[in-house]
């Protein structure tokens, strides 16, 4: 009896982590478009939150399918669904969730998270 309960606490304690683990990995996908990786494609290179939504959505579909194919396993990288934040050239960013992962314009901006790229001097005036 007392093993059945210590089995059944593991397999509750496993499947906690897995899920917070899965979680948390999810959560941090944040693209900088900073890096060289990203930068030069052409739909990201002048590329900010106040570009027209089509510029926007064809960029960041372009990033993550390039991250996708960066990672391990491109096939479960940003699988329809999830959500990353991309940030553009200019310093300014917003969040993005995958529509689908095969059309070309298969993410989409999530309205109101755009945030402007802050001044050079910390915002200050």
């Amino acid at each position: 009896m007392k093993k059945e309960v210590v089995v059944r606490r593991i397999k509750l304690l496993f499947w906690t982590f897995l899920l917070t683990a899965y979680s948390v990995v999810a959560a941090g996908v944040v693209i900088d478009v900073f890096g060289e990786d990203y930068r030069g494609m052409s739909a990201v290179t002048a590329t900010s939150v106040h570009s027209p939504l089509e510029k926007r959505t064809a960029g960041a579909t372009q990033v993550a399918a390039a991250y996708r194919a960066d990672s391990g396993a491109p096939f479960s990288a940003l699988p329809t669904g999830s959500s990353f934040k991309v940030i553009w050239p200019d310093g300014s960013s917003e969040y993005v969730t995958v529509v689908s992962v095969s059309s070309s314009d298969g993410v989409r901006p999530i309205p109101g998270t755009q945030r402007p790229a802050q001044a050079a001097d910390g915002g200050r005036r």
